[in-house]
């Protein structure tokens, strides 16, 4: 037996903070590909990316997503 009993207790914690936090950059990416105003088969391939590389996949699409201009006056 394991002479600290909250350290699985602290494995389950930080794995479901990692979970969750995958789900959510997953689940913006997927919003942010669909309020793109990219055409819908490049939609379509970027969400399969983001789908299928569920890590990787949005950092991607953070890094080469299109940019909005600069609208704020200088």
């Amino acid at each position: 037996m394991s002479k600290d009993p909250l350290l699985p207790a602290a494995y389950d914690v930080i794995w479901s903070g990692v979970v969750v936090l995958l789900v959510v950059l997953l689940i913006w990416a997927m919003v942010s590909i669909a309020r793109s105003g990219l055409d819908p088969r490049v939609r379509l391939v970027w969400a399969i990316i983001v789908l299928l590389l569920p890590v990787v996949g949005p950092i991607c699409w953070l890094i080469a997503r299109p940019q909005k201009p600069d609208t704020r006056l200088s």
